[in-house]
């Protein structure tokens, strides 16, 4: 039997009304959302500054990425960092041996900043070491002789002595630099860096977890204790 008028009219004005508490109550938690927003913006601008942060994340391992130690290690590191940077140095030193102890899958993407007149260009002649297979001993003799390179006036010379000591082929790393082959790649990790926010060198990502400057060894194993994947 079909429905009547009236009962269609009753059903049609049921579907209306609770289609109008949906919208309300949608409505309402969206304003409570913003409302909270707004409130840490205005009150709390640090801990909203957090907020935006942990949900900036660095991309993921790629080609052009260079990475040191085991990949069964319980916790990737992801770095970003300058050559002439003495906090980064300082750094270097503990993710070295958190490396070599296995606990850590670590990858150094370039952040060199404009205040450092060598950095780029350490950068680039890092990534042409890397060209011959030995990125990760040119990246340690740029930070081993981080000072004798800041107070030289001689750039080019400093980075043909670094690639002899580490018997690479120097007039070949020299000729990949002047080439510009890996300019695009220090200037794309640059650019997402930008992208993260990252204010300071060295700032590392633990497992897509930020924490910015240097740490010694003992509290970067307690960062790593403290992790939860």
């Amino acid at each position: 039997m079909p429905a009547s008028r009236e009962s269609r009219g009753h059903m049609n004005r049921l579907i209306r009304r609770d289609f109008l508490l949906g919208f309300l109550v949608v409505f309402s938690l969206c304003s409570a959302c913003l409302n909270v927003i707004l409130a840490l913006r205005i009150y709390h601008p640090s801990l909203w500054r957090e907020v935006q942060l942990s949900l900036l994340h660095p991309l993921a391992i790629g080609s052009n990425d260079h990475v040191r130690g085991s990949t069964n290690a319980p916790v990737t590191i992801i770095e970003y960092a300058d050559f002439q940077c003495p906090y980064c140095k300082q750094l270097h030193a503990t993710l070295i041996t958190a490396a070599s102890e296995g606990k850590i899958r670590w990858v150094y993407r370039d952040y060199p900043l404009s205040m450092h007149e060598f950095a780029f260009r350490e950068a680039e002649a890092a990534q042409c070491a890397g060209a011959q297979g030995k990125y990760w001993e040119f990246a340690d003799a740029l930070y081993a002789s981080q000072a004798e390179i800041a107070s030289s006036k001689a750039i080019d010379q400093e980075l043909n002595s670094l690639s002899q000591g580490i018997h690479a082929d120097a007039a070949a790393l020299m000729q990949c630099i002047d080439s510009a082959r890996f300019r695009s790649v220090v200037q794309d990790e640059a650019n997402e860096a930008d992208k993260l926010q990252i204010a300071a060198t060295p700032t590392i990502f633990i497992d897509n977890k930020r924490h910015e400057g240097s740490v010694s060894y003992g509290e970067l194993m307690k960062l790593i204790a403290n992790h939860k994947p």
